[in-house]
């Protein structure tokens, strides 16, 4: 049977697969093997926040998880209820998220109290198949006050054959009440390895400098990978890549050219993967210096200069300022920090 064309979700990326219709589960197996362990010896508990950075496969781990408890559960082989879930017509799944307004074609900004009272509807009417029923919510940090209190009452008195599995980038922001009726399940980046075999299976190819580049700006998050290849076409990060590559080979002017492209109010997404690309280029040059045994004052000088990146890009976010003035001073900073280890370069010569 052919594959259904699902319509993307609020976030997606068009370059990458949705989580229901991915293969494979890459990373994360001792949380996979706890879960279905759990299971296994009736000890599940029926709500799991799963945990992590954005980016790093949660929501495909839920999916991968509710997929083998419906077939450890219910009556049909696990190839049917893959096939079933690809297609996005699995009677026994409710996934919760922010919805599409069919009027203006845009996502909600949040997840609604009204997407909570489906899910309740859907566990008040008779299940469709044997087995347990699951409720993916993706993610809790959507959810509004209204939204929040109405998923804690459902957890309060969950329903019978009931799973929910909770995905959030951060822990800390969910409502403490909501956490204590859940099941902590952090999650972490996954190997190198594993990102390019996401990447793969997605029917991407890369290698040698490519790979390395995108793996880097990556740092065991595969949804960074896939931002990366949308945008490794951009003049602006093949510049500024040129740059960090020979600072000092750049004048001033190339320099403000450099940060006028990157703060180019269309090009959203080029700012954020070239502040990645920097703080990945800071910390490489404070690790060099550190197995190079430089100075105290030089490797001070970088944890300075990474420091000070993370601050400025930070403010910048946070108070809406100027970023061609911001990614000027990030920079300047860096120009300093690769001429002192230049300098320290050839008195150790």
């Amino acid at each position: 049977m052919a594959e259904q064309e699902l319509e993307l979700q609020a976030d997606q990326l068009s370059n990458a697969p949705l989580p229901e219709q991915s293969a494979q589960l890459l990373g994360h197996k001792s949380q996979f093997d706890q879960l279905l362990r759990a299971y296994d010896d009736h000890k599940l508990h029926h709500a799991f926040l799963i945990a992590g950075p954005k980016g790093i496969g949660k929501s495909t781990f839920a999916y991968h998880v509710a997929r083998n408890l419906f077939a450890k559960s219910g009556d049909e082989p696990l190839a049917r209820i893959e096939e079933q879930m690809r297609q996005g017509s699995y009677p026994n799944l409710k996934v919760i998220r922010r919805q599409k307004n069919a009027k203006t074609g845009k996502f909600a900004a949040q997840i609604s109290v009204n997407d909570i009272r489906e899910a309740v509807k859907f566990f008040q009417t008779s299940a469709a198949r044997s087995g347990v029923r699951v409720c993916i919510v993706d993610c809790v940090d959507d959810l509004n006050a209204n939204a929040a209190n109405a998923l804690l009452k459902t957890l309060e008195e969950p329903p019978q054959n009931a799973i929910f599995l909770l995905v959030t980038h951060r822990v800390g922001g969910v409502l403490p009440t909501i956490r204590s009726r859940c099941n902590l399940l952090p999650l972490k980046p996954i190997d190198n390895s594993e990102v390019q075999a996401v990447i793969e299976q997605s029917g991407i190819l890369l290698d040698g400098e490519e790979l390395s580049q995108i793996l880097a700006i990556a740092k065991g998050r595969p949804r960074k990978a896939f931002e990366a290849l949308e945008v490794a076409d951009n003049p602006a990060l093949r510049a500024l890549f040129a740059w960090l590559e020979a600072p000092d080979q750049h004048g001033d002017s190339a320099m403000l050219e450099l940060a006028a492209a990157l703060a180019d109010p269309k090009a959203e997404q080029a700012w954020q993967l070239g502040m990645e690309m920097i703080d990945n280029h800071v910390a490489a040059i404070a690790k060099y210096l550190s197995a190079q045994k430089a100075p105290r004052s030089l490797l001070a000088k970088a944890l300075s200069v990474w420091e000070k990146t993370q601050e400025l890009v930070a403010e910048q976010a946070i108070f809406n300022l100027d970023k061609k003035q911001t990614i000027t001073m990030v920079l300047e900073h860096i120009r300093m920090l690769n001429q002192a280890a230049m300098i320290n370069e050839h008195q150790t010569v």
